[in-house]
């Protein structure tokens, strides 16, 4: 018998998607996994203490904000 593994939720997707060091707008979101409700998301992560970043930035004149995570910086080893 194989047991399912749990869904992940929008939440933890677009989470994911940040600690791995990339960004996302609202479209990109819909786009990748069909999440409508991507902005209410970021609003609980921030509310739950994630730190993320946002940018307004331009497409074709179309004025959308940027959503990520920033990464800390690798030490180099000498």
């Amino acid at each position: 018998m194989q047991t399912r593994q749990p869904k992940k939720s929008y939440k933890q997707i677009i989470h994911n998607h940040l600690l791995a060091g990339n960004s996302l707008s609202t479209y990109e979101a819909f786009d990748l996994w069909q999440i409508t409700c991507f902005l209410q998301r970021v609003s609980e992560l921030r509310d739950q203490g994630v730190t993320i970043q946002d940018e307004w930035v331009k497409n074709n004149g179309k004025p959308f904000k940027r959503y990520w995570i920033d990464q800390p910086a690798n030490e180099v080893q000498s």
